[in-house]
């Protein structure tokens, strides 16, 4: 442990170019001297990084979605986890069973099969 560290990896350089480091300076240092602490490895990669940097180097890899992509990603989740029982997954979310088939038809797009995930 503790080994000098000779380099940082492109994907953990740009995690750190995508995080907003609300500590400033301190927050970078205080990091940089932890992770030469407690890797091993001559190169600091991505999964030597906390988890809220993780995610930083995440977010220019994985675009965001829009709300209406992840409402009906989130439906479709429900629905698979009560076997598409549409009454079951309306009282789950909190909203009565006809918004519920709304949510649906207004998220459904061409390549949905009738009898798919919704």
């Amino acid at each position: 442990m503790g080994r000098p560290v000779s380099s940082f990896s492109d994907e953990v350089v740009k995690a750190f170019m995508n995080y907003s480091w609300p500590g400033n300076i301190r927050e970078l240092e205080n990091l940089v001297q932890r992770l030469t602490v407690m890797t091993d490895a001559p190169t600091i990669e991505i999964p030597d990084l906390p988890s809220f940097m993780r995610f930083s180097a995440l977010s220019e890899t994985v675009p965001f979605r829009s709300l209406a992509e992840e409402e009906a990603s989130y439906i479709r989740r429900i629905l698979a986890s009560v076997g598409g029982n549409k009454s079951r997954a309306a009282e789950i979310l909190g909203i009565d069973r006809k918004t519920l088939r709304e949510k649906i038809k207004q998220a459904r797009t061409p390549d949905d099969k009738p009898s798919g995930t919704w």
